[in-house]
């Protein structure tokens, strides 16, 4: 669990744990007490960084769809056993609940491979690349970000 707080009033601006799951807009922040600018470490900007390579790996969302569906038979598997020390009325619940996450985890896999395959993701990651890009046109907001620390990488 990581806290950020004001470098200028210790104000706490944000909690949050590192999920390595990536926002795709602006770093630059200012704290809602004193308007000093931070940079919050969970947006990237996309043009600085590029786009990351698993983002398009058909891979990973195959590995989802087949844990996923051993999720499911796992679920379907057990509502035909009894489960001792539960009611009867209540027998269902446990399996229905596994049957439900086993569909969600093969349904999003197979979602994303298909707005993989479709270009569909393709177009959602140029959009916010060309946004990133017109920000990093601005001087002032490229020389903001590196006086706060942030690193570009790379510009196209």
């Amino acid at each position: 669990m990581y806290v950020l707080y004001c470098s200028e009033c210790k104000k706490k601006l944000l909690t949050y744990d590192n999920t390595h799951i990536r926002k795709y807009k602006s770093p630059l922040k200012k704290c809602r007490k004193c308007h000093t600018e931070y940079i919050d470490p969970r947006c990237h900007e996309l043009a600085a960084e590029g786009i990351p390579s698993d983002v398009f790996s058909i891979k990973q969302y195959i590995f989802l769809i087949i844990f996923g569906a051993l999720i499911l038979w796992r679920g379907f598997y057990l509502l035909n056993r009894v489960q001792i020390g539960v009611p009867n009325e209540t027998q269902w619940f446990m399996p229905a609940v596994i049957i439900i996450c086993g569909a969600i985890c093969a349904v999003g896999g197979i979602i994303e491979i298909i707005s993989i395959k479709t270009g569909l993701k393709a177009k959602k990651y140029d959009r916010l690349y060309i946004e990133s890009e017109e920000r990093l046109r601005d001087a002032d907001y490229v020389n903001t970000l590196k006086n706060l620390g942030y690193e570009i990488k790379e510009q196209k």
